[in-house]
């Protein structure tokens, strides 16, 4: 019986202590974040080695589960398997909604959205060309908030215009 109290008794305290924190939300409705990215991108195309990504981000906390978030990212793929050498830079602008699931410090999440992508190429005995398209881009990854409004990154797969890669995102 003594055991049971003193579980009890430790419980309610722990809840009382931990419902403040618990309470607020995060992310909250109408909270920014501002965000950068590095990390390796793979291309569709065979001729093109993967490469680098840095990417800046800024989104907007719609709900505690639904956010806007607009991105730029630039990348370099070096050309593969032919007698010249070059490189093919992607250059893109995407809107995502993202909605992520609550769970704690650790909020899993789902985007998707569209984009304009320009491609520069820089090929040897070549003139430079450039050519953009509209795409659409997917993605997911989990974000760990070690902080209400801090988190130290995020892992995200986003396949866009022709492009897939890896990035941990710092913000």
């Amino acid at each position: 019986m003594r055991t049971t109290l003193s579980l009890a008794v430790i419980g309610l305290l722990t809840s009382v202590v931990a419902t403040p924190a618990w309470a607020q939300r995060a992310p909250a409705p109408g909270m920014l974040a501002i965000g950068g990215a590095a990390g390796l991108t793979v291309s569709a195309d065979p001729n093109l080695d993967n490469g680098l990504e840095a990417a800046g981000n800024v989104e907007a906390y719609l709900t505690s589960r639904i956010s806007i978030r607009g991105q730029v990212a630039g990348s370099q793929w070096d050309v593969v398997g032919h007698s010249f050498t070059g490189t093919v830079s992607p250059l893109r602008v995407d809107g995502n909604v993202v909605y992520n699931w609550e769970g704690g410090v650790v909020h899993p999440y789902v985007t998707g959205g569209v984009g304009a992508y320009r491609y520069h190429s820089a090929l040897a005995r070549a003139p430079k060309a450039n050519v953009t398209h509209a795409g659409v881009d997917v993605g997911g990854g989990i974000e760990y908030f070690f902080r209400r409004r801090a988190t130290p990154g995020k892992c995200a797969i986003e396949t866009n215009g022709g492009a897939t890669g890896a990035a941990v995102q710092e913000g």
